[in-house]
């Protein structure tokens, strides 16, 4: 069974007949999957083995960047840059070249160390959004076991000119984050909640809302985690059983059922329709309907 099909609406959205497809194993707990939309490779977390991969149809699995201080969540920045949150080190990075040679953009917030930045987003102004739990603080094969510094779990902006902004504070474990195609609502998930909140953006990127917009409920291993928008306003998130698929009015459509506990995904390929999914210690992909945002 591929799929829990909870409205027939599903279909509409991801072919009935559609198969997993396992393109990498053998890993520790991977995580993070970005897609580049013009080169066509992917890149991926490996949080517990602290490597980050590429892989791409014809060159399949390599290594992108080793030690990767447990790197969890990923995107593009404006540039094309690959923009990564480290568990290990609390840090926000840039890698300028390839994972080469990387620079730590956010690493404090007023004197005292961020958690563990989490999961990542940008936007066509160039902000970078971004989620700070301490699951790389309280879990030894995810991070460091060690104190907390903020007294909150939040959800952080960091504008152009490198100003670092609190915009939201009263999560228990926030997660997985994605904005609507036009940029005027941003969705956050809280792993600890089992929900999915949203917020309204205003031009100068502050936020008001924060209500819930949906629960996140199923039978399965998971919780909210990762988090993306379609081109037509459809969300799917992490969550029990496996990545759960949510129209534009929060009806839970139904579930694409992994393997394993599915920890993040990202859509790619030529038409920008293929899911690819972290799960544990694989990576899968399946086919859809849907069109995702590119992420450059």
């Amino acid at each position: 069974m591929v799929f829990d099909i909870r409205s027939k609406c599903f279909t509409d959205l991801v072919h009935s007949d559609a198969q997993l497809e396992e393109i990498a194993s053998g890993l520790g707990f991977t995580e993070g999957p970005i897609w580049h939309p013009e080169e066509h490779w992917l890149v991926f977390s490996d949080i517990q083995e602290s490597h980050q991969y590429k892989w791409s149809e014809g060159e399949g699995v390599r290594v992108f960047r080793t030690p990767s201080n447990q790197a969890n969540g990923n995107c593009f920045d404006k540039s094309g840059a690959v923009i990564s949150c480290e568990h290990a080190s609390s840090h926000l990075v840039r890698h300028d070249h390839g994972g080469k040679r990387v620079t730590s953009i956010a690493t404090h917030f007023d004197g005292k160390e961020l958690n563990s930045p989490n999961d990542v987003i940008c936007d066509s102004h160039g902000r970078i959004w971004f989620t700070d739990p301490s699951f790389g603080r309280i879990r030894e094969d995810l991070g460091i076991l060690r104190e907390q510094e903020l007294p909150v779990q939040g959800v952080f902006r960091l504008d152009p000119d490198g100003t670092l902004h609190l915009v939201a504070d009263d999560f228990q474990q926030p997660n997985g984050l994605c904005l609507s195609a036009d940029e005027t609502r941003l969705f956050v998930n809280d792993s600890w909640g089992g929900h999915i909140r949203v917020f309204d953006v205003a031009t100068d990127g502050s936020l008001t809302g924060g209500v819930v917009w949906a629960d996140v409920v199923g039978d399965g291993e998971g919780v909210p985690d990762g988090m993306k928008c379609t081109r037509d306003g459809q969300i799917l998130c992490n969550g029990p059983g496996g990545v759960h698929l949510f129209d534009a009015q929060a009806h839970c459509l139904g579930v694409i059922l992994t393997p394993q506990k599915s920890t993040n995904f990202c859509f790619g390929g030529a038409e920008f329709s293929m899911l690819y999914i972290t799960a544990s210690t694989s990576v899968y992909r399946i086919p859809t309907k849907m069109i995702g945002l590119p992420m450059i």
